[in-house]
């Protein structure tokens, strides 16, 4: 979220949340801002409030040891066993051990000391902003002489972390990508002489490195022999290493121990500049200070600013600022190293700051400031750079005089920017009916030469701005569209592009489009992507149409058969995308697609419309082709089809939409643009055609309908029912007939406001053996109570609902329960199964026998089977002679692998059987189904799996009776099923549940920038609750907690990975925050069971938990994108009753 501070302001607004560890922002008066960042981190947030850096140690009431405010979690030892320090941070620990029993610590400011850990020697531990140090102090030569430091082993343990070795003796510890979250320098150790003590904050003196190794478990710690033994040492000596989380981005280099890095062994957090009085080392410090904040921007004053602790001189004396290279706390800098860092002279500066008795004098505030250092603060911004890097120095020519030396407050260190930020990339650019961009080897085919396109821009500081769209071919700017000054964060449209700027007749000229934000002083925006396209109005030919198996007029095949029709493109056409075809020539809206020759086949299959009938064995096909813009042919072929009378007496097969008395694949999907289709895979055949299409917004979007597949009508082909919930409150029932071929969309069967499609699930079976399937809804109510109503099929419609169970108050979960109906025992008669999910993974089968009262049959055991990570199918997979039905259960095993489990009734019991498990198999991009493709009596299971774009691939798995064969690929092509933007009721109250862990999101208190993290869910927990609300006329959508009442906001506008979600004051600034919106992209499901990804809309990613961990408190973090096998970026809005 970001603020906007009032335009009355007399004096600078801290716009406070963008404050981070580093950094702080105002909004001046002038309408500009200025943002101050420090090279470490001077504050941490704590319990949801900022807190400046205490390092001071305090005991806990278990006795463990804590610094009170520090960016890295650190916890030191209260005594006993165990870790003397583990460091933490987002959740991944690291920590070391002491061979041994420690005594209870002694504290003193930011430092905690074990004495006598060994005879002589004490442990010291200190706490830093960002990590830890720690010493052995070697009192005398005694305890030097003990062999027990020859070879010092600190255990090590670790928590989503690795211990990895680096050069010179450093050591990192990395994530599981790699990525270091704490670091050590070399090792080493040093003595007393000239009473140089390091934690008592002075100048090292005689410095060793030491050697080190890196064993599971453990690091060994080699002393420098000689330094333990010399008669020249003077005690106490000590010995580290330190680790630092990388926060802190300064160090210093030292010309007299020149290849000596300081990363982690820097003393006091004081930078040294220049000849050290009275002792060896000559210093120069850098600091490097994150600028992405104001990338793009336009600079108005930039000043550098440090505090100086002392200086040798009594009178001033000056310091250089210089631009250096980049540094790394990951990467060893040293004098050596460094000679070539020192890039730019920017400014001087003097001062002087005296702690000696001759001349005392209090700290002194430095500035630096020049033209010079304003420009590189501005390339900076125009590069796009996330970072700069300074460094102070004295003068080449006095560099060597001890009379220069200096410290400085390292934690003071800022660089300090005045500037006027570029608006935001807009967002959600398209066209007013959304198509995909299109890139220069497959661009988009547009339909009209005259496009129009919308888009939202927005402006971090709130200013008017216009927008500009640039129509492109080539490099060459076509024209550019220009909307006048609207208000940040609005919602727009473009004039429509004129005529004349693109040609019609040219459908093989590839243009371009992209756009940017313009505000009213002249600052722009980086463009959107390019998105390449078409225009494409020229219409196809009439296609051709081919069959051996329907000879044109002529029958070859019987009734019931199934026979191929071919499809082909007319000669001049060589972009042929598909073929609608259908048997009414004033509504073609079967859809089969084409290969990249154009061609295409589908299977036909010829029943009567009744017993001895004629109707339905003499059609005509009426076939158009569509090329890829979606022109259409402007005539249709015809083809002659009929067949030969046949009784067919085999009985029917569950899932056979054709009749050949094999199962098929039938699957609902969403197209986009409020279209859904059903697509037919028919056993057999080697293509996917649509069997019913609505078109685009016709009336039944996916997300306000639930289907089921059942023969509804008796005549042995398998239909569709369809619930779909209008905006007058009702919820209607259509039914989709088979026709062999296709479904026929036949009239409202019932409407009613029994059911509400958020809170409803559905089943089919014949449960009163009458022939026909019925359908049974399970309907949600307050108090986890849930009713069983059955519509009873007959006479070609749905008879009114009847309530045939009820669970009573507190007595079925409807959100926790999966439903599936089959005939378990055999009697003719389908019982329906209850899956209720538990915690712990752990799933429970109760079963409702002839709709009677559920009994359990079958319990998983805790830790067996999560329900949330299953699927579940009833088919007689093992073809017995009474042709019971068992469960199949597609479960998610973890790490892309996959089981097929089923479960087998008995004798008053239920087994569970594996029959396949597999590997490189996702359970969540997997549409499942269960039936007879083989012919062989035994049911198989299929799973249209999809594989990226839109695109399917048709696994079965072959029952053999006892197991099932591994997946074997059948049909692959383009289905288009897409994530569009879902739509909400108003007003209604949800919880939000990540797929992998269904959990529930939330927050766990009610102040402004607490983290959205996950936990188990509580009935009634407002804090679990949210309503979601529509940005005006944008499919863009707020997150508003019920309990604080803020919205879901990616902290500070954050684009990187890991970003964290808070909660934060709805549009705060007044106006819409493109943080806090998201794209509810629409993946599966309806009802209770939507599945969605939330994309923030100012970074176009997904909202992940974070690492995908199961815990309770794992965080909600922005991240990008992957494919539907991120489970971890999947949410189910459930409303709640």
């Amino acid at each position: 979220m970001v603020a906007h501070a009032s335009a009355t302001a007399a004096e600078p607004v801290e716009l406070t949340e963008l404050r981070t560890e580093t950094t702080r922002v105002f909004a001046n008066p002038s309408g500009t801002r200025t943002m101050e960042v420090y090279a470490g981190p001077v504050r941490t947030r704590r319990n949801g409030h900022w807190q400046p850096i205490d390092t001071t140690l305090v005991r806990a009431a278990d006795g463990s040891v804590s610094p009170r405010a520090t960016v890295t979690g650190l916890r030191l030892s209260g005594g006993g066993t165990g870790p003397f320090v583990t460091a933490e941070r987002d959740g991944k620990e690291f920590s070391l051990s002491w061979p041994g029993k420690l005594p209870s610590p002694q504290l003193n400011g930011d430092t905690a000391t074990y004495p006598e850990v060994l005879p002589g020697v004490d442990l010291r531990v200190r706490a830093d902003s960002d990590g830890f140090s720690q010493l052995l102090m070697v009192k005398n030569a005694a305890a030097a002489a003990n062999p027990a430091l020859r070879a010092i082993r600190y255990g090590t343990t670790t928590k989503g972390l690795a211990v990895k070795p680096g050069a010179g003796g450093a050591t990192s510890v990395v994530d599981d990508q790699g990525r270091t979250v704490f670091a050590s320098g070399t090792p080493s150790m040093w003595d007393s002489s000239a009473q140089r003590v390091a934690l008592a904050g002075n100048v090292r003196s005689e410095e060793r490195a030491m050697g080190l190794a890196v064993h599971p478990h453990e690091l060994t710690i080699v002393p420098d022999a000689r330094m333990l033994t010399s008669a020249d040492t003077v005690f106490p000596l000590f010995i580290d290493p330190s680790y630092s989380a990388g926060a802190n981005r300064w160090t210093y280099v030292n010309r007299d121990d020149a290849d000596e890095s300081y990363w982690t062994t820097k003393e006091n957090n004081k930078a040294k500049v220049g000849k050290t009085w009275g002792t060896a080392g000559l210093y120069r410090s850098l600091f490097q200070m994150n600028t992405g904040q104001i990338a793009g921007s336009k600079i108005t004053r930039t000043w550098f600013s440090v505090t100086m602790d002392h200086s040798a001189a009594c009178a001033a004396t000056g310091v250089e600022l210089w631009n250096t290279a980049a540094i790394d706390p990951a990467v060893p800098l040293t004098w050596n190293n460094s000679k070539n860092h020192w890039l730019t002279y920017l400014a001087s500066a003097k001062g002087t700051a005296n702690e000696s008795s001759a001349c005392p004098k209090p700290d002194f505030p430095m500035e630096f400031s020049s033209a010079a250092l304003t420009k590189l603060v501005q390339d900076t911004a125009t590069a796009d750079k996330d970072t700069v890097t300074f460094g102070l120095k004295i003068n080449s020519g006095a560099e060597t005089s001890q009379d220069q030396w200096k410290y400085f407050h390292a934690s003071t260190a800022r660089i300090n920017v005045e500037y006027n930020s570029r608006p935001r990339v807009p967002a959600g650019v398209n066209t007013a009916s959304p198509k995909p961009c299109g890139t220069a080897a497959a661009p988009t085919a547009f339909t009209t030469n005259t496009p129009g396109f919308s888009a939202v821009i927005s402006d971090p500081e709130g200013e008017n701005l216009s927008g500009e769209l640039e129509i492109l071919n080539g490099d060459t700017v076509l024209t550019t569209l220009t909307t006048p000054l609207i208000g940040s964060g609005g919602a727009f449209s473009w004039d429509a592009v004129p005529p004349g700027v693109l040609p019609e007749d040219q459908p093989a000229t590839v243009f371009g489009y992209r756009a940017r934000a313009r505000d009213a002083s002249g600052l722009t925006s980086l463009y959107t992507e390019r998105c390449a396209f078409t225009v494409d109005k020229v219409k196809p030919g009439t296609p051709l149409v081919t069959s051996t198996d329907y000879p044109n007029g002529t029958a070859v095949r019987s009734v019931g058969e199934t026979g191929t029709v071919a499809f082909g493109r007319a000669t001049a056409d060589t972009d042929i995308a598909g073929y609608r075809y259908g048997f009414n020539p004033d509504r073609i809206t079967s859809w089969v697609a084409a290969s990249a020759d154009g061609k295409a086949s589908v299977p036909i299959t010829l029943w009567p419309d009744s017993p001895g009938g004629t109707i339905g064995i003499n059609r005509t096909l009426y076939v158009r082709a569509i090329d890829r813009a979606g022109n259409a042919s402007s005539t249709y072929a015809t083809w002659g089809l009929t067949a030969k009378p046949r009784v067919v007496t085999s009985p029917p097969v569950r899932g056979d939409t054709n009749g050949d008395r094999r199962a098929d694949v039938t699957a609902v999907f969403d197209q986009g643009d409020n279209r859904t289709a059903v697509w037919n895979f028919i056993s057999g055949a080697d293509s996917g055609h649509i069997g019913w299409d609505t078109g685009v917004n016709g009336g039944f979007p996916a997300f306000r309908t639930a289907s089921v597949r059942g023969d509804f009508t008796g005549d042995g082909l398998t239909d569709v029912a369809v619930f779909r919930e209008d905006p007058d409150r009702k919820t209607r029932l259509f039914l989709l007939r088979s026709d062999g071929n296709r479904f026929v969309s036949e009239a409202e069967s019932w409407a009613g406001t029994t059911y509400h499609l958020s809170h409803m699930k559905v089943v089919a079976g014949d449960f009163d053996a009458d022939g026909d399937d019925d359908i049974a809804v399970f309907q949600g109510y307050q108090g986890d109570q849930t009713k069983l109503w059955v519509h009873t099929a007959g006479g070609g419609g749905f008879g009114t609902p009847v309530m045939r169970w009820d669970s009573g108050a507190a007595g079925l979960d409807l959100t926790a329960t999966s439903f599936v109906a089959g005939d378990f025992d055999g009697d003719g008669r389908a019982d329906i199964g209850q899956l209720r999910g538990h915690d712990g993974a752990q799933t429970r089968l109760w079963v409702q026998y002839g709709l009677a009262a559920p009994v359990q049959q079958w319990d998983s055991g805790p830790g067996n089977l999560p329900r949330a990570a299953a699927t579940f199918r009833t088919a007689d997979v093992d073809g017995d002679a009474k042709r019971k039905d068992e469960i199949v259960i597609m479960s998610d095993r973890g790490g892309n692998t996959a089981r097929l489990n089923v479960l087998t009734a008995g004798a008053g019991t239920w087994t569970d059987t594996v029959w396949w498990s597999g590997t490189a198999f996702d359970t969540g991009a997997a549409v499942l189904s269960a039936g007879d493709v083989t012919g062989d009596g035994r049911a198989d299971v299929t799973a249209l799996y999809a594989t990226g774009n839109g695109n399917r691939r048709l696994y079965t798995f072959v029952s053999n009776g006892t197991s099932f064969s591994d997946k074997q690929a059948g049909w692959e092509g383009q289905i288009g099923d897409t994530s569009t933007p879902f739509t909400v009721e108003p007003g209604q109250i949800y919880r939000i549940h990540p797929r992998h862990s269904e959990k529930c999101l939330g927050a766990a208190d009610t102040a402004r920038g607490t983290a959205i993290t996950q936990s188990d869910c509580v009935n009634g927990e407002k804090k679990q609750q949210f309503t979601i609300e529509r940005q005006g006329a944008t499919d863009y959508f707020y997150l508003k907690g019920v309990a604080s009442r803020m919205c879901v906001d990616v902290y500070t506008w954050q684009h990187v990975d890991g970003a964290a979600a808070v909660q934060w004051t709805c549009n705060g600034s007044g106006i819409p925050q493109a943080n806090q919106q998201v794209v509810l992209e629409y993946v599966e499901g309806s009802g209770v069971d939507v599945l969605v990804r939330l994309r923030p809309v100012h970074s176009e990613k997904c909202l992940d938990v974070k690492g995908a961990s199961q815990g309770n408190g794992a965080a909600l973090v922005q991240w990008s994108c992957g494919d539907l096998t991120k489970t971890n970026q999947l949410f189910y809005l459930r409303p709640e009753a």
